[in-house]
């Protein structure tokens, strides 16, 4: 399962999934991008497997592990997107030479 975003101003602009599973598992995913639409970048960190479960009105015990995979997609997406948008060292900016 893999989620994308596009953020603007730290916030959560678009949502997409890809993801190749059982029904909970499409269908979890696509409820985790209806949530994240609209929220900030740590308010979308913070939800969790169970704000997945409760958006596809609650999983079987036997595919409670889709809402863990959509809450760690997420959370991948997020520290993907920090990563590449992390403020750069003082030297790199400066462009200094070791």
């Amino acid at each position: 399962m893999r989620i994308f975003l596009r953020i603007e101003d730290e916030r959560v602009a678009a949502a997409s999934f890809l993801t190749s599973g059982c029904p909970a598992s499409i269908g979890t995913s696509s409820a985790a991008t209806e949530l994240l639409i609209g929220r900030s970048l740590d308010e979308a960190a913070a939800l969790s497997r169970e704000d997945y479960a409760e958006a596809v009105g609650g999983l079987p015990k036997s595919k409670l592990h889709c809402s863990v995979l959509a809450a760690a997609a997420v959370r991948e997406a997020i520290e993907g997107w920090r990563g590449d948008h992390a403020p750069a060292e003082a030297g790199e900016r400066a462009g200094a030479a070791s």
